[in-house]
Order: structure tokens, then C-alpha cells, then sequence
């Protein structure tokens, strides 16, 4: 059952100015209603892939059986994706940029996602089932990837998304620039702390000293930030949670890149 946070369930199915994010990893479908007028969230739900198709999912979900929508986004995790400077970028070119860092195979559609600061364009690769189930739903659907709702929310310093237990994405920032942006598979603890060891390396970050903001599926008693508290000072490991201002039961640290979407499609 859903709740809705700031309006009763005959308000919701009369008002006319909400928006819906839609966030899609892997198997889970999650959905944000947002009342577009204070940009506040008013209901989130959690959908699981199973035997149902995503349309079908999204068709039963508790949120669309009260509220009507009038704008729709949608956010694509996966690791098929490449970043292009929007300098040297040409639309006509998407498939031959993700091609050379992927295998792009026939069920695939390539779609195109400018950043906010309109200097980086990012390449992914979607389902083309699902994106045609998608627009059958909502027609005027706007659909981006994961790398820019981060890169185009976060402030300076080093962030790291955890969309998994045991992948994150993380993006560096200084003066407002944005340094480094990727996405790790991991199969351990260890692995976790290598890939953020490398890239502190490379970017000649001190992890003694620079603080670490976390959102998304890690919590302080979780046994990888257990493992990381070992190597890193806990006082430099930070929750990056959701602005005071937006507070309800949804603006926590863990559906930041969720509700961090309206904002991004505005």
C-alpha cells in the first residue's frame, strides 16, 4: 500500500500537476509522485520485475490507480554508457561513441542525455521493449541516465551512489567542474575499496582527509562501510541526505538519485 505524504487519497486523484520519476535497475522499478508545484515528494513505491512486463507493472502500480500525471521521466542505471564533451559531440554519431566502448546487440536502442551545464552529453544503451512499452505509456516521456542526474546535483567534493550493494557510481567535483564520473561492479568488500583506492590515486585524493558523501543503498551499519571504516576516518564519511526543507519519509540518503530527478527534467 502506498502512502501519500501531504494530500488525502480524493485530493490526489483530482489534482492535476504532479509529476512522475521513474527509476529502472535492473529488475526493480521504483516511482516517485511529485507535486510539481513545491517539488515536494508525495508517494514512492518499489516495483520487482517478475513475470510481468514493465508496462504491466507500471499500469498496477498503487500510485498511477489514483494519480494522473501530467509530466513523466524516466532514469536508465546501467553500466552501457560513455560520456562525450557536447564540443565534439554530433547526434547522428551515438552509436559509433558507445560502440567503442560496449557491444551494442540488436535488442538495444542507443539514446542521448545532455547534462544540465550543456558541456557533456551522455551515450546509453536501453532496451529497445522497454523504451517502446515505456512511450506507449507516456508518450511524452523524458528518459536519462543515471551519470547526469549525479553529475548535475551533486555539489564540489567526491560522491559515491551505491544503485546496488555491490555497484556504485562515483563523481568528482571541484570549483563546480566536474573532474571524474564512473560506474564499478564489484563482487566483495575489497573490490569496493580498490576501485575508490585507484581513482584517489589517480586523482591525487587523500582518503585520510577528504570527506566521502554516500547516498543510495549503503548504511552505517552495512558490512562494506564496516570494511571501509578500517581505512578510512569515520568522521570523513558523510550520508548525503535530501535538503531540510523537503523533509518526509522519502528524503533520505538512500532515494537521493530518485528524487534528485525532477529537478534534472524540469
Amino acid at each position: 500500500m502506498v502512502v501519500f505524504y501531504n494530500m488525502k487519497e480524493n485530493e490526489v486523484k483530482s489534482y492535476t500537476n504532479f509529476h512522475l520519476s521513474i527509476e529502472l535497475n535492473g529488475n526493480e522499478i521504483n516511482l516517485l509522485l511529485v507535486d510539481n508545484e513545491n517539488s515536494k515528494p508525495e508517494a514512492i513505491e518499489h516495483l520487482d520485475l517478475n513475470s510481468n512486463t514493465p508496462k504491466e507493472l507500471i499500469e498496477s502500480s498503487d500510485i498511477l490507480s489514483l494519480a494522473s500525471p501530467r509530466t513523466v521521466s524516466c532514469v536508465v542505471i546501467n553500466s552501457e554508457f560513455t560520456l562525450v564533451p557536447k564540443a565534439l559531440y554530433s547526434s547522428s554519431n551515438k552509436e559509433d561513441y558507445l560502440n567503442q566502448v560496449i557491444d551494442l546487440n540488436p535488442e538495444q536502442i542507443v539514446k542521448e542525455d545532455l547534462f544540465l551545464n550543456e558541456e557533456t552529453v551522455a551515450c546509453f544503451a536501453m532496451n529497445k521493449e522497454l523504451n517502446s512499452q515505456l512511450l506507449t505509456l507516456f508518450p511524452t516521456l523524458k528518459t536519462k541516465h543515471i551519470s547526469s542526474i549525479i553529475c548535475d546535483t551533486v555539489t564540489d567534493g567526491i560522491h559515491i551512489n551505491f544503485s546496488s550493494e555491490l555497484s556504485y557510481e562515483i563523481a568528482i567535483k571541484k570549483e563546480k567542474k566536474l573532474l571524474y564520473f564512473n560506474r564499478f561492479s564489484f563482487e566483495n568488500q575489497d573490490e569496493s575499496l580498490y576501485y575508490l583506492s585507484l581513482i584517489a590515486e589517480k586523482h591525487n585524493l587523500n582518503l585520510s582527509t577528504d570527506k566521502l558523501y554516500l547516498t543510495g543503498k549503503i548504511f552505517a551499519e552495512s558490512e562494506t562501510l564496516s570494511f571501509w571504516k578500517q581505512f578510512i576516518p569515520e568522521e570523513n564519511i558523510t550520508f548525503n541526505d535530501i535538503e531540510a526543507s523537503q523533509m518526509n519519509a522519502v528524503s533520505r540518503h538512500q532515494f537521493f538519485t530518485l528524487y534528485k530527478q525532477h529537478s534534472c527534467v524540469l
